[in-house]
């Protein structure tokens, strides 16, 4: 039974989606396929997979969450560093859609570990007298939940296109197709409804 934050059946889905992608880039990392930056982006993958699983099926823990945010989030600012430094059209795209998805996981990461009403005291209005600031608040969280799901939808869109358009990185392709949708996927079912 999941303890985390979604019912059984998806987290059992999104377990499977997770598992996969992260055992896939373990292997690519075990067997020296990627070089420089794809190692970063594999090793990424390896250290994302758990934390979803985490979120999946274990109740927040606070301290173990802050570590996670600050890891995905200098992996986000490798990301969009690398953007300066790489060539072409698509070695950019990917670098900015993994430091976006980095980003995603870290929106991710505050949502759970302070759930939906718990995001009006982040932001510090919550005190003001004669103020009911927290639905307003849980109203433009789940807004930009939706809008990061969005996003990562978008992602995984643009990964599955260059899984069917590339000869040589299909399976690695989808993979970031399968890891940003699962993740997208995760956020949608997180939010309520609006």
């Amino acid at each position: 039974m999941s303890h985390g934050m979604l019912p059984d059946g998806p987290s059992v889905a999104l377990t499977v989606v997770f598992a996969v992608s992260g055992l896939y880039c373990l292997w690519r990392v075990a067997s020296g396929r990627g070089r420089g930056i794809e190692t970063v982006v594999d090793v990424n993958h390896i250290l994302m997979s758990p934390a979803m699983l985490l979120m999946l099926w274990l109740p927040p823990a606070p301290g173990i969450t802050w570590v996670q945010i600050a890891l995905f989030s200098g992996l986000a600012l490798v990301f969009f560093r690398h953007l300066s430094t790489s060539d072409g059209v698509t070695a950019r795209t990917g670098a900015l859609l993994h430091g976006g998805m980095n980003l995603g996981m870290v929106w991710m990461l505050a949502v759970g570990l302070t759930g939906m009403s718990g995001m009006a005291s982040m932001s510090g209005m919550g005190h003001m007298a004669g103020m009911d600031h927290g639905g307003a608040q849980q109203t433009w969280t789940g807004l930009l939940s939706w809008s990061v799901a969005g996003l990562l939808l978008l992602s995984a869109a643009w990964w599955f296109a260059r899984a069917l358009r590339s000869r040589s990185h299909r399976i690695l392709c989808c993979c970031h197709a399968l890891a940003t949708g699962g993740m997208a996927a995760m956020l949608a079912l997180m939010v309520p409804a609006l």
